[in-house]
Parts: C-alpha cells; structure tokens; sequence
C-alpha cells in the first residue's frame, strides 16, 4: 500500500515520463482504504489557493466510483467550488424546481442582502433549502458554472455552423473563378473594382482613383456597369464576397503604395482618428451603429454622423467586418447587443435633430 509522503508528491514542472513512477504510485493505491477526512489538507487548506497560480494535482477520493484526484487548475478554479465538492454539496430542491433564469435572479437578490441585513439574508437561505453561507454561495457558483458551459455550447455551435458556410462560400467563388465571372472587364478585376470604390466612398477624388486605376472615365463606367449586372445576376453571392472583402480592405493591388495612400490621407479633410478606438469598444460600435438609424429618421446624413465620431464610409465597413463575425459566434456579445441597442436607440430618439450630444 502506499504511504502518505508517496502519495503526496510534488511533480509541477515534471514532464509525464519525469514522474512515471508518481503515477504507478497513484494506480498501485488502495483507495479503499483512503480516509479524505483525515489525510493531508482535510482541513481543506487546499481550497484558499491562489487561483491566478497553477499548482500539482492533489490526489483526492470521496467517491470510489470517481477519478481518484481532483485537478484544482481546471476542474476547481475558486474555492468555493472546491469546498463545496470536499462537502458533497447538492442543489436544494427549492432551488431545482425553479428554471435557471429565476434561480440565477433569487439568489443574487438574496446575496445582496448579505452586507445590508444579515437576519433576512438567512432567513432567505434558509428557506430556499441552504444549510449555511457557503453552501449557499457554492449554490450560486454552480449555477454560474452552468451558464457559462450553456454560452460556450452555443458559442461552439455556432462557430460550427459558420464555418460550414465559410466553406460553402468558399466552394462558390471557386466555382465563379473557374466559371469565369471573376475575369477582368477591360483590364480591371474584381478586387480593383472595389477597393476603387472603397477609396472613392472614403473622399478620394474620383479623377486621383482613375489615375491609380489607370483608366478613363467612360471605361470606368462602362466597367462599373457591367461588374454590377455580374453582381446581380450571382444567385450564389460569391462575387459579392469578392467585392466585400476587397471593399473593407482596399489598400490592395494598384491601391496598396504608400504614396497612393498619402493621396488619400490628403483627400480626405476628417481622417479616421475614431477608427482605432471603435475597434476596441464593442459599446461604442453599437453606439454609433444606433446614432446613424436614429439619425436616419431626424433627417440626418449616416456619413456626417461617423464624422462626429472621426470615422469615414471606408473606415465603417471595416468596423462593420471586425465586429460582425464575432457577434455572428459569440452568443454573450449577441446578447450584450440587444441590451445596449435598447439603451442608445432610446438615448438618440429622445434627442432632436440637431441637439448635442455627448460623445
């Protein structure tokens, strides 16, 4: 049988053949025999380790029918989880009668009771079936367990689906190069095309992008034309995605020189100062995202708008393609959206046109 000083062994930083012998140490322990109560840490000291560090598997067995060791790093990250599984903590039954939403609601009102009238706050455990303080605030840390494995299980769904339609996608503008309808027209391709038309959305006079583009005008528009009729004619939309990706990163082939975009920095009298801080602000995206609809109704121009925020056309369709994918495959962002859209759109369609706002 083996000891206490073999069963304890620190092996962090050991690979797995470093501490081989560690584990025939575990597989040769009769864990019949094993007394959690009594061995090292069944004070439960365990359980006030620093969670921001990772420490050795501590070899533990209340249930023979489990694994005989619990990892603190990933299964127990708090204390409180490890306290209560040291506890054989259940869900009252109060509480598993309840959805996940209500419980989820009763017990943070019932916590915040816990600094402002300590007499009801037991009360209220109490009844809804907690032995203690801990038991209880173990209840609510399961039930946040709980949710963030239902977002992440969402989350993982819907990047699964979204990467089948990526390669959908994919499959189609295969199919629409090989097809040939992303051939040049007139020596101008698809991607050119765009960018062009970003650039030109973005301030840049159109005689500088003709110059860039290395055409003439009644080209261009025939050009123009025709890449549109292919556009609309695409059931598949795959020169649609050719054009978006080129749109929203249009310092490309002919418009990808550093002189070309000195040109446009010149052209453009607003800039784009905003760019970089709507794109580490998820609120303030969604802000101006309800700026412009509510601005749209009050009469409004949408570009003189992001142009309060310093932003140009060209920089909000980049905006539009950093933030999108990631509430298409991120259901707390998706949620968080609905929250703060209610939030601005009330914000904006209580102000009249034309009345500062603060930014």
């Amino acid at each position: 049988m083996s000891t206490i000083n073999e069963l304890y062994q620190n092996v962090s930083g050991k690979n797995k053949d470093e501490y081989r012998d560690y584990l025939l140490v575990l597989d040769r322990m009769d864990w019949h025999s094993y007394d959690y109560t009594t061995w090292p840490c069944a004070d439960l000291s365990f359980q006030d380790l620093d969670t921001n560090e990772n420490y050795d598997v501590w070899p533990f067995k209340p249930n023979l029918n489990e694994p005989h060791w619990v990892d603190l790093n990933n299964q127990f990250p708090s204390g409180i989880r490890r306290y209560g599984y040291v506890n054989k903590f259940v869900m009252p039954e109060q509480v598993r009668e309840l959805s996940h939403d209500d419980a989820t609601d009763i017990l943070n009102d019932i916590k915040d009771l816990k600094d402002n009238n300590a007499e009801e706050f037991n009360d209220q455990i109490n009844e809804y079936g907690f032995s203690d303080e801990k038991h209880f605030l173990w209840g609510i840390a399961l039930l946040d367990d709980a949710e963030e494995k239902a977002y992440d299980a969402a989350d993982d769904f819907l990047k699964e689906q979204k990467a089948k339609l990526d390669a959908q996608m994919d499959a189609h503008v295969e199919a629409a190069e090989a097809g040939g309808l992303l051939d040049p027209i007139s020596g101008i391709d698809m991607e050119t095309w765009a960018a062009a038309n970003a650039k030109i959305a973005g301030g840049m006079d159109l005689e500088e992008v003709l110059k860039v583009v290395g055409t003439e005008k009644p080209i261009w528009d025939e050009v123009s034309a025709e890449w549109t009729a292919r556009m609309s004619q695409d059931t598949t939309f795959a020169i649609s995605k050719v054009y978006g990706d080129a749109f929203m990163n249009s310092n490309i082939g002919k418009f990808a020189s550093e002189e070309t975009n000195q040109g446009l920095a010149s052209s453009s009298s607003n800039g784009s100062s905003g760019l970089s801080e709507v794109m580490e602000d998820f609120e303030l995206y969604i802000k101006i995202m309800c700026h412009q609809n509510m601005g749209a109704t009050q009469g409004k121009d949408a570009a003189s708008i992001l142009q309060e925020y310093g932003l140009t056309v060209t920089d909000w369709s980049s905006v539009g393609a950093h933030w999108s994918p990631k509430m298409a495959t991120d259901t707390r962002m998706a949620l968080q959206m609905g929250e703060l859209m209610e939030k601005y759109n009330a914000e904006f369609a209580s102000a009249k046109a034309g009345d500062d706002i603060d930014f």
